[in-house]
C-alpha cells in the first residue's frame, strides 16, 4: 500500500513539474493616468527611520532613479507585472510643449517585481522638469526580451 501511494505521489509531482508555461504573447495596457508627483508625496514612516524608500507592492521606476519629484504616467495592465517575461522592456515616447523632437525613455523591468498590475513610469530630474511642460502627447511600447511586441498604447494627441 506503501508503495502505491508513493509511486502515486511521484507521478504527481513528475506531470507537476514537466508541464510547460505557456509562452506569453500579449498584455493590454487598460488605461494610463498622467500626474504631477512631488518627492514628499512618496515619503513613508520606514523612509523616515531608515533613510531608504520602500515602494510596498508598487512598481516605481525613474528616469533619474534618486530624483523624485515629476510627471509620473501609472500603466494600468489586465495582467500582474510579474508574469511579464524576464527582460521584458517598456519604451516611453514623449513630446513637450518646449520640444519638437521625440524624446524617449527607455526601462528594463527588474527581475523582482511587486503583486501588481500598475506601473509607475516617472520622467524625473533635470532634464524633464527644466525643459517644462507636461508631455503632451505619448506612447508606451511594451516589449519582450526577443524584441516582440507585447503591447501599445498612445494618447489622442499622438495619432494627429
Amino acid at each position: 500500500m506503501r508503495f502505491l501511494i508513493t509511486a502515486l505521489i511521484c507521478a504527481l509531482f513528475a506531470s507537476c513539474a514537466s508541464t510547460q508555461k505557456q509562452a506569453f504573447t500579449t498584455v493590454e495596457i487598460e488605461e494610463i493616468k498622467l500626474r504631477y508627483i512631488e518627492k514628499k508625496q512618496f515619503k513613508r514612516i520606514h523612509e523616515y527611520l531608515t533613510g531608504k524608500e520602500n515602494t510596498g507592492n508598487r512598481m516605481i521606476l525613474r528616469s533619474t532613479p534618486d530624483e523624485k519629484d515629476g510627471h509620473y504616467f501609472t500603466l494600468i495592465l489586465d495582467e500582474k507585472v510579474g508574469k511579464l517575461p524576464k527582460g521584458t522592456v517598456i519604451v516611453g515616447d514623449f513630446f513637450t510643449p518646449s520640444s519638437v523632437e521625440k524624446q524617449t525613455q527607455e526601462f528594463t523591468l527588474p527581475n523582482k517585481r511587486p503583486k501588481t498590475n500598475e506601473i509607475s513610469f516617472g520622467l524625473t530630474g533635470a532634464k524633464w522638469l527644466d525643459k517644462g511642460g507636461t508631455p503632451s502627447a505619448w506612447r508606451f511600447t511594451i516589449i519582450d526580451p526577443n524584441g516582440n511586441v507585447l503591447t501599445e498604447k498612445q494618447s489622442y494627441l499622438w495619432k494627429l
